[in-house]
């Protein structure tokens, strides 16, 4: 199939979707199979505005048909796609504005010995503008048509059934050689000598590279915990797919993403509401302070080669060689810390004589501190971060029940992995999207509160406020003796 045709018939896909299903799992559907599925590395460049891509194609595509389409489909969420929340507002602002900032405090060509970077223009200031808003549409519309708990558990379900589904592609190429793509859409997104990994082959599907496939297979061994978790006469069955999903990321051949997930299973697994939460909180906040950590020293660096080099002298080598080069990133991204050094690669380091670069970027926090600076690196990392404090933080008031804290643990993990990686995808902004729905949402005050467990949007019961307790006893540690005093409440009445 040509690249281009697949691109541009999206929306037909999407108006189907929206047509056929509620507002909610048609956003799910279009945002995560046009990740999964459709052709990486071709885009059709417009001048000024964003590139039309597998990123930005679906997202257009639901502002345009599903909200067109949602009128009629029963009780949806009627708010406007404005934020409500205040940083979240904030953060919008600073990314846009930052974004016009960063291409006037670089207007000064660089020069390398024959090599010349430009200077940036106003023209790429609303450029880079634009692009930033189109980045965060996914999460614009998720905290519209994600905010419920319903809503969570239909997300959790989705991505589930969806890696479920991508886990015979991807099992297919870790046993043929990742030929999928080639034979699909006639080209090979990557380099192979990448993806040959441990005498075998690590897949990559329809993605850019075998480690978001392993991300991808990762957050989804979390969310078929955290439905086991939700679905108590169902646990046997999201308890295998958990194990098929983990044996599928250990064929992947990451070792970033397996460690995640031993590290973060237990938690999904075993602890309450507040555990989850409070593990999810600790690695945002970790996150979040990782360039002051790394700029003074406080990050252990030399203990995690120490324990690389125990596991995989290679691995060990490949992680230093990542340090060395952040270490002369982040010198360089000193010089400019508000607002950076903007796009076109002008925070990377070339030689000063043949003008070669010389630099390797693999995290996308140092990326986005060097090209954005402060205010960009804060707003990015702070609309993915705070959402998950601010619940841990509102757990009581909130009510925060279990898909929600399941849904911090996914986004925890995605965290983790934009340390070493830039496994930034629209799939990441949609579950922050849906946690800062949450928020806004706050303390949901109905008579019956009912969790969707079809995934074809129909409503279901998986628990209810006044009436029986099926499943999900630990929504925040005082759901009982709430359900009992409006139980009596009711009674009265």
């Amino acid at each position: 199939m040509p690249p281009l045709l697949a691109l541009f018939s999206w929306p037909l896909v999407v108006v189907v979707l929206a047509r056929k299903f509620r507002p909610a799992l048609a956003f799910i559907l279009a945002i995560l199979t046009g990740f999964l599925l459709l052709p990486e590395t071709i885009a059709f460049d417009l001048p000024m505005l964003p590139a039309l891509t597998k990123h930005t194609v679906p997202v257009l595509s639901v502002v345009l048909f599903i909200t067109l389409f949602q009128t009629g489909k029963g009780k949806t969420d009627s708010r406007s796609l404005i934020p409500e929340h205040p940083f979240v507002r904030i953060a919008v602002v600073g990314l846009v504005l930052g974004a016009l900032l960063t291409v006037a405090t670089n207007g000064d060509p660089l020069r390398y010995g024959p090599k010349v970077q430009p200077g940036m223009r106003l023209y790429d200031g609303f450029a880079h503008a634009l692009t930033m808003a189109m980045m965060l549409l996914p999460m614009l519309l998720a905290r519209k048509f994600l905010a419920r708990p319903e809503t969570h558990v239909l997300l959790l379900r989705v991505l589930c059934f969806a890696a479920l589904f991508y886990s015979l592609l991807a099992l297919f190429e870790v046993r043929m050689s990742p030929q999928l793509n080639q034979w699909v859409y006639g080209f090979f997104p990557h380099s192979w000598r990448q993806h040959y990994r441990g005498g075998g082959w690590r897949p990559i599907v329809f993605l850019s590279h075998g480690l978001v496939v392993s991300l991808f297979f990762c957050c989804a061994t979390l969310a078929a915990a955290g439905l086991s978790r939700l679905y108590h006469k169902q646990r046997g069955k999201f308890l295998a797919a958990m194990a098929w999903l983990f044996l599928t990321l250990v064929l992947t051949k990451s070792l970033g993403a397996l460690v995640i997930v031993i590290l973060m299973l237990p938690a999904a697994l075993l602890w309450g509401v507040r555990g989850q939460l409070l593990t999810a909180c600790a690695i945002a906040v970790l996150v979040l302070v990782y360039p002051i950590g790394r700029s003074t020293g406080v990050i252990p660096i030399q203990q995690v080669a120490q324990i690389a080099e125990s596991i995989s002298p290679e691995r060990a080598a490949s992680f230093m060689t990542r340090v060395v080069n952040e270490d002369r990133l982040l010198a360089k991204a000193q010089q400019r810390p508000w607002f950076g050094w903007g796009l076109w690669g002008r925070s990377r380091i070339s030689d000063p004589i043949t003008g070669v670069d010389i630099t390797i970027v693999d995290g996308l926090w140092i990326g986005m501190l060097g090209a954005s600076g402060w205010v960009g690196y804060l707003s990015n990392f702070g609309l993915l971060c705070l959402p998950i404090i601010l619940l841990f933080r509102h757990l009581r008031r909130y009510d925060i029940g279990m898909e929600s804290s399941i849904l911090a643990l996914v986004l925890a993990a995605n965290l983790i992995d934009l340390l070493p990686n830039s496994g930034l995808t629209p799939v990441t902004w949609v579950v922050a999207g849906a946690l800062w729905g949450r928020l806004e949402l706050g303390r949901i005050e109905t008579e019956t509160d009912t969790v969707s467990t079809d995934t074809s949007g129909n409503s279901g019961s998986i628990y209810t406020r006044l009436g029986k307790q099926i499943a999900n006893p630990a929504r925040s540690g005082t759901r009982q003796n709430q359900y009992t005093r409006q139980k009596s409440r009711h009674a009265r009445k």
